[in-house]
């Protein structure tokens, strides 16, 4: 009999090893056991690869649990269930903010366990089943588009993606910078992961721990040592997206790493060693914030010598058809087809889609939310968004007064909430109103009621 997923459970108490060996071994899973967290490190570390998931106590003698599971590399390498007798309320929280998918009080009743187990287990599932797609798609050949500009990046990507050096993703929001850094992370053989940094996400206040990590009591609330995402990027891709909004003191510690490839975390005295390739992404015109003292030169330098501009979808519009079928492939499943009506395709091409890749991505999700049985259609009056709808049937003014205009926009409302809701009180959710009033709204308005 093939044996079951390898659950590793962290504990120091004898009893509760046993009791949990004859539990998961009757769920068929096969345990392994570390009674510290130095043991638990070594069987993460071990050739045949992290086990399935992990049950950690928090309460044990030298680094606790907390502690251990603040220093893993985010993401996590497997799913946390954490287990505890004695802990607080707040150790519970900060169990569930370093990670942990469930916290399970002790002793814990088995249809209790198993069942944040196996939820566990489907979680982890899902998310390296997220990643193997976004990796699959981020590949050199997998970056859609049949356009030369497209064929050109692709080629650009097989040539330097095995290289160390840095490089700067330019091209407006929208546009893939985090798909094109993830093939050429593919393409680079690095075994390590790519970690990616969203620096206009994070306040500048957080950003320099998340960059740089810390240890232990190096400011308020700092429990335990942290490896920041820097470090966490060894041996592998660190990628640093909106790199524009970094504040200036954290681009000279930037710079510092750089040149160094050593990190020093908050808080420490030694500095750690970091063998990461750098990716960098922005929308902004770094050159002439350099110009308005936004940004560093000589940072700007160091991370420009191979920039790889992205041109914005409107520029390559022969790649809107096998974007927009690739986005449904996606979204509703190969087996459901992408139709264009009459007038389709040329509206994909006279729109300007400022939001590029991302509101194509964004109007092919609207469009399989909608979809009931059968193809989905893309009109033409669905292409250039409510904004173009909008002022194709602006009404003349001067007709009527202002309450009739409000009221004839009032009416098409309701009755594309109607339709599409099938009933009043689905057009009450869509419209998130109540559905005792939105009745004697469709009254008043004189229109049908179904």
């Amino acid at each position: 009999m093939k044996p079951g997923p390898r659950i590793l459970v962290v504990d120091d108490d004898p009893g509760v090893l046993k009791a949990l060996r004859g539990l998961l071994s009757d769920e068929g899973f096969t345990p392994v056991e570390a009674r510290s967290t130095a043991e638990a490190t070594r069987l993460l570390d071990a050739p045949e690869g992290p086990p399935a998931m992990m049950l950690l106590d928090i309460r044990m003698p030298g680094e606790t649990g907390l502690e251990f599971l603040a220093r893993l590399p985010r993401p996590l390498p497997l799913p946390v269930v954490v287990l505890s007798g004695e802990a607080s309320p707040a150790e519970a929280v900060q169990a569930l903010r370093l990670g942990a998918t469930d916290f399970v009080e002790k002793p814990p009743s088995p249809e209790r366990l198993v069942t944040a187990m196996r939820n566990a287990l489907a979680l982890g599932a899902l998310q390296e089943e997220r990643e193997r797609l976004l990796d699959a798609l981020a590949r050199p050949g997998h970056l859609v588009g049949d356009s030369p500009s497209m064929g050109s990046l692709r080629q650009l990507i097989a040539r330097v993606g095995p290289s160390d050096t840095a490089i700067l993703i330019t091209g407006e929001t929208g546009t893939g910078k985090e798909r094109v850094a993830r093939a050429l992370h593919l393409a680079s053989g690095r075994k390590g992961r790519l970690v990616a940094v969203n620096c206009a996400a994070i306040p500048s206040t957080l950003l320099e721990s998340e960059l740089f990590g810390h240890e232990k009591g190096a400011f308020s609330g700092a429990l335990s040592r942290r490896a920041g995402r820097i470090e966490q990027a060894h041996g592998g891709t660190l990628f640093l997206d909106e790199l524009g909004d970094m504040p200036l003191e954290l681009q000279a510690k930037l710079l510092r790493v750089l040149e160094t490839k050593e990190v020093e975390r908050l808080g420490g005295s030694l500095p750690v060693p970091v063998d990461a390739r750098v990716l960098a992404a922005t929308h902004q015109d770094l050159a002439r914030a350099v110009k308005e003292g936004r940004f560093r030169q000589d940072l700007y330098f160091r991370l420009n010598v191979m920039p790889l501009p992205i041109p914005p979808l409107r520029e390559r519009p022969e790649d809107l058809l096998p974007l927009a079928r690739a986005f449904a492939a996606e979204l509703a499943g190969h087996q459901v087809p992408l139709v264009l009506a009459p007038g389709a395709e040329a509206a994909l091409r006279a729109y300007a889609w400022p939001g590029n890749v991302r509101e194509l991505r964004n109007l092919i999700e609207r469009l399989n939310l909608l979809r009931g049985e059968g193809p989905l259609t893309l009109g033409p009056e669905l292409v250039a968004g409510p904004q173009a709808a909008a002022t194709a049937s602006r009404p003349r003014l001067g007709d009527k007064h202002y309450r009739e205009h409000v009221e004839d926009f009032e009416r098409e409302l309701i009755r594309a909430a109607l339709q599409e809701g099938e009933s009043i009180a689905g057009a009450a959710r869509l419209l998130q109103v109540d559905r005792g009033n939105l009745y004697r709204r469709i009254k008043a308005l004189g229109l049908p009621v179904t």
